[in-house]
């Protein structure tokens, strides 16, 4: 069993973590991550568990595409929602977005995260903190939903 730990252990400090690979003339590099394909438990570790090692890039983890934009969270009022202060989302400016969804939205010329909610009386943005109140759209608001988010990164 321990020679399976130490098997294991040595993947992981003989890795690169980042490798750059250069694309054609357009300078366009493409990041390559190591990705371990098995879960890992939180509780008691099974090292007897099958080993797969693949590559998952930046790109493929948030899923990037064009209209995909990366954007700093600022402010605490979506903590319940895993996005402190400071961490990254993945916005998606293609993707329509529907009730429960978490959104970056444009309301009077000012741009905020909160969830989408559809309640009786019209459309709220609700924060994901219980010191913050929800916020119904009114109809004099200027209100448009700029994206839906896709994924959330978090520096530990």
């Amino acid at each position: 069993m321990l020679k399976i730990l130490v098997n294991i252990a040595s993947k992981f400090s003989d890795m690169r973590t980042v490798e750059k690979t250069a694309t054609g003339r357009s300078g366009k590099h493409v990041h390559k991550i190591p990705f371990f394909d098995t879960a890992i438990n939180a509780g008691f570790p099974s090292p007897a568990q099958d080993y797969h090692e693949n590559e998952i890039t930046p790109e493929e983890l948030l899923s990037l595409t064009p209209s995909v934009f990366l954007i700093r969270v600022n402010g605490n009022s979506m903590e319940e929602a895993h996005m402190p202060h400071g961490s990254v989302v993945a916005v998606d400016r293609g993707k329509k977005a529907h009730h429960g969804d978490i959104v970056v939205g444009l309301l009077n010329k000012e741009f905020t995260i909160k969830r989408l909610v559809k309640s009786r009386a019209g459309w709220v943005l609700h924060p994901e903190n219980s010191a913050y109140t929800p916020y119904l759209v009114k109809g004099d608001d200027e209100f448009e939903v700029w994206g839906v988010v896709k994924a959330i990164v978090i520096k530990l």
